[in-house]
């Protein structure tokens, strides 16, 4: 074999073997596409409400407010954001101060990311002339701890813990006024008469009568599902969102009144999958390939398996006929930007 031959097929087995390598990294990707089977769904009240990046951010009104009870909703423009609306829930039935109200609302939650969170809601209190009235509700998080401080620190001590766990547990304290079936008196002091409008509403979330503990937090040790309870304590105290921080998260941040809601989570079954796949004919294929069940102006980009964009197209219909008769033989992918139904698929043109 001459010397020229050798080094053409040194050359060739190399370029083969690189290729080989991209093509592997390309399917597992796809594979991995391919067995997410969770996607962001329209919130209905009842889907949790998905953490991303140490955030959750909850509009109180997305709650399911218990058919029949005395749970409304109001709007006012938003002092604080120009041109915005607040809208926000209160309660019009009788207070309930040391009990509960047994019209409790559950806001779902997904946790990606353990740690401890900072719980806040905005609130401003809707009647009266004072401080201390019209200005609580009760609160409850179902996680693996739930308890609050005095000081912007989760691990600052002393600890208050909601009754009855708080009578068991030697390395807390239970909360000076109420607290009942693991609920914490939740409650704000900005006064509704004295302060200016644009000082009324704020993220202040106490507990403790008398020395405020002003930061309520929970621990999630694992990813995974868990809920935040409301029930109504007293009347008339407007809510309008509540925020859940990590400790890496600060609060100017969190409470940046900018950030949208966050998205909720749901999980497809292997039929809705299957039901929703997208499918591509003929493949392989000498030119044109139809692709089917695709997402309502969806944007696919055409790549080869050096994963440089070949083509990028904007689709308006759920089935789409694409010519790639110009494309040289050899291996693409084609994929979307629908975070709802993203796929990963591979083409092959002969």
């Amino acid at each position: 074999m001459s010397n020229n031959v050798k080094i053409i097929n040194f050359e060739y087995q190399r370029v083969m073997k690189n290729n080989t390598i991209k093509i592997t990294a390309l399917f597992i990707l796809l594979l991995v596409f391919n067995k997410t089977f969770s996607q962001t769904a329209t919130c209905d009240g009842t889907l949790p409400f998905e953490e991303q990046n140490g955030l959750l951010t909850i509009e109180m009104e997305s709650g399911v407010l218990p058919s029949g009870s005395d749970w409304q909703t109001g709007s006012e423009a938003d002092p604080n954001l120009s041109g915005s609306t607040i809208n926000y829930i209160y309660w019009d039935g009788a207070q309930s101060f040391n009990d509960l109200t047994g019209a409790p609302i559950t806001y779902n939650i997904k946790i990606n990311n353990p740690g401890t969170y900072r719980l806040a809601w905005r609130g401003r209190i809707g009647t009266g002339t004072s401080a201390g009235e019209h200005n609580d509700a009760w609160l409850r998080i179902v996680a693996d701890d739930f308890y609050a401080t005095s000081q912007n620190n989760s691990t600052a001590t002393p600890q208050l813990e909601p009754r009855p766990s708080c009578n068991s547990n030697p390395n807390r304290d239970c909360p000076v006024g109420s607290s009942t079936n693991g609920y914490f008196k939740a409650f704000m002091n900005r006064h509704p008469v004295n302060l200016p409008i644009d000082e009324r509403w704020g993220f202040v979330t106490n507990t403790n009568d008398g020395n405020s503990f002003r930061f309520i937090w929970a621990t999630f040790n694992a990813p995974g599902n868990y809920s935040v309870i409301v029930d109504a304590r007293s009347s008339f105290f407007f809510m309008d969102k509540m925020v859940l921080r990590r400790t890496d998260v600060s609060d100017s941040t969190a409470f940046n009144l900018n950030n949208q809601e966050s998205s909720c989570y749901d999980v497809l079954s292997v039929n809705d999958v299957n039901k929703r796949e997208t499918k591509i004919y003929p493949n392989p294929t000498m030119g044109e390939i139809e692709i089917s069940n695709l997402s309502i102006n969806s944007s696919l980009t055409i790549f080869n398996i050096s994963g440089a964009v070949i083509r990028k197209i904007n689709t308006t219909n759920s089935s789409e006929i694409i010519d790639i008769s110009n494309l040289e033989s050899g291996i693409y992918f084609i994929s979307n930007s629908d975070k709802n139904n993203y796929f990963v698929k591979k083409i092959i043109k002969i």
